[in-house]
This record gives C-alpha cells, sequence and structure tokens, in this order.
C-alpha cells in the first residue's frame, strides 16, 4: 500500500497547549494486564475483594470510577475491534483511523505533523515537527512495500524520556487483512524512547526508526508481544533487529482536544499554562535551555529555596 497523504489535511497547531494533551494520559492510575478475568489488575482485585457489584457501580463508595470512554489510554490496547472512519478522514488516514480503537485519538480530527520526504529525513526535522503536539500515530513503508507504524499515547517532547504507557501499540498490515497490533508487555515501562537527536522508537527493541539512514529495526517479545504476528519482528523482510530500508515515514496527531483535556486543571506538580512553551522556545538554538526545564522542576518540588 502506497497511499501517501498528498491532500489536502491542515498542519497541526497546538490547541489549549501541550499541556492539556501530556497531562490527559498522565492522569490517574496506571494498569496493569493481566492473563486472567478483565484484563485489568484493579478491576480484577477490587472485584474479589468487594464482588461484582462494586465494579458495576459507576461511583463505589461516593468515588467516580475512571471509565475507558474517558481515559481510553489508562488500558491496555484495543486488539479485537476496529475504530470507525471519520467524515473528515482523507488519504491514507481512513486505513490508519481503524488501529485508533480505544484511544485518545480515535474521535479526533488529524493531521499530518511530519513526512519524512517533505520535511527531511533526520530526527532533527522530525522533533522540530511532532515535539510537544501530543498524542501521535506514525505510519511508514517499507522499500519491500510493508506497511507498518507505532501509537505513542504520551506524544514526543525530546528531554530523553524513557515513558510509560500502558495503551502503547505497534502494528503492521498483513496484506489486504485487517491491521495486526502488537501491544505493549510486561507492564507499562519503557514503552517509548524519546530521545533528542533520535529518531522514533518503541521500547529499546520494539521498533527503532533511524531517519538519517532511512532504516529501521525491530525485534519483538521482551516489551512488544509477538503472539498475533507468531514472529520476532515486526517485518516479514530479513532478521530480528536487521536494519531494513524505508520508503516513508509519516507522523498524525490531534488537531483538536478531548473535552477532558480541554476542561482539565493540572495539579502543582504538572505543567502549568505556558510553563513548557516557554522552555522550549529557544530549543532551536545550539544550547537548548535544559537549566529552564530542571529549574521549575526544582521549583515544584522545593519551592523557589
Amino acid at each position: 500500500m502506497r497511499a501517501h497523504a498528498k491532500t489536502p489535511t491542515p498542519t497541526p497547531t497546538p490547541t489549549r497547549s501541550i499541556r492539556a494533551r501530556r497531562s490527559c494520559v498522565e492522569r490517574g492510575t496506571r494498569t496493569r494486564a493481566t492473563n486472567e478475568g478483565s484484563g485489568d489488575f484493579i478491576t480484577d482485585m477490587v472485584t474479589k475483594i468487594f464482588g461484582a457489584d462494586a465494579v458495576a457501580d459507576p461511583e463505589p463508595f461516593g468515588l467516580k470510577r475512571m471509565q475507558k470512554e474517558d481515559w481510553p489510554d489508562q488500558w491496555p490496547a484495543e486488539l479485537d475491534a476496529d475504530a470507525e472512519v471519520l467524515e473528515s478522514d482523507v488519504g491514507e488516514l481512513r486505513t490508519i483511523r481503524r488501529v485508533l480503537k480505544q484511544t485518545q485519538l480515535e474521535r479526533l480530527r488529524l493531521g499530518l505533523a511530519y513526512d519524512a520526504e517533505e520535511h527531511g529525513w533526520s530526527a532533527r526535522s522530525f522533533h522540530s515537527r511532532v515535539d510537544g503536539y501530543g498524542a501521535g500515530i506514525l505510519v511508514a513503508e517499507t522499500e519491500g512495500g510493508e506497511v507498518f507504524g507505532g501509537y505513542n499515547p504520551k506524544g514526543w517532547l525530546g528531554y530523553g524520556e524513557w515513558t510509560d504507557a500502558i495503551s502503547a501499540f505497534l502494528y503492521v498490515f498483513e496484506g489486504r487483512g485487517r491491521p495486526v497490533k502488537v501491544p505493549k508487555v510486561g507492564g507499562s515501562g519503557m514503552a517509548i524512547i524519546d530521545e533528542d537527536g533520535k529518531g522514533p522508537q518503541w521500547g529499546p527493541d520494539g521498533l527503532k526508526i533511524n531517519l538519517e539512514s532511512r532504516s529501521a529495526r525491530s525485534r519483538l517479545g521482551s516489551y512488544y508481544a509477538n503472539e498475533a504476528l507468531a514472529r520476532p519482528s515486526l517485518f516479514r523482510e530479513g532478521k530480528p533487529g536487521e536494519s531494513i530500508e524505508l520508503r516513508s515515514v509519516r507522523v498524525y496527531v490531534a488537531l483538536e482536544d478531548t473535552e477532558i483535556a480541554k476542561n482539565y486543571e493540572p495539579n502543582v506538580l504538572q505543567w502549568q499554562k505556558g510553563e513548557l512553551e516557554d522552555i522550549r522556545k529557544d530549543d532551536d538554538s545550539e544550547n537548548p535551555p535544559m537549566d529552564g526545564f530542571f529549574g521549575i522542576i526544582g521549583k515544584k518540588l522545593f519551592g523557589n529555596k
């Protein structure tokens, strides 16, 4: 499939600001998948202690329960259902939309943030186009014609973070069939490797894209499960961990916020309005203001001392 997004898809602009999308996916408890019961550790534990009625109650003990519909990225990826195409979807978005079931992007209009062919095959170009725009869906194609990608629920910032994200996943289109999604396993840890000067990466070895060399590597099993594909790599081509040549790489992000993100008020340890934008304003310089970044974190933790 070579459905390049040469369509009038608008370039995204930061709506509500970076912190709204970042806070949306950071809020609430972290959950872990289990092999039995509902697939959610907390739900299964509450059921065992308080019974099924407590789980059925939307506000047990007066506390409103977090729902998948409102906070989809607090649960492992949905593997058995596809998202419905939106009227605003054009070009390849009509195909890629399918993998976004049970994600914060499922019902939002998407815009093309980065296209390697148009904006440049470099990590610098990639980060200049996607950093701070929140959750993103990457779609790429190998020289052999294999279409694949990954979902990043936290988005990119380029500050060297190894981000936890239980809902992150990889995917690949197998022939003309439905996309096969490869979920995060072993808990939420190290789901996304977000480093300045490097391309997009899922886990230490799940999927690593080197934009400068126009190549990708994949090894499944440790951080992203391979049961659905029954092979140790996202690619049919080559061996696990072997470099595969790429034909295209693109990233789509939301052009709007969910209602929850619009109305969410961050706590004292989260980014306040304008903070992250302020320390990122000089990021294109040779020496990004990392002192400002750590200075803000220090003030959040220890005050002005």
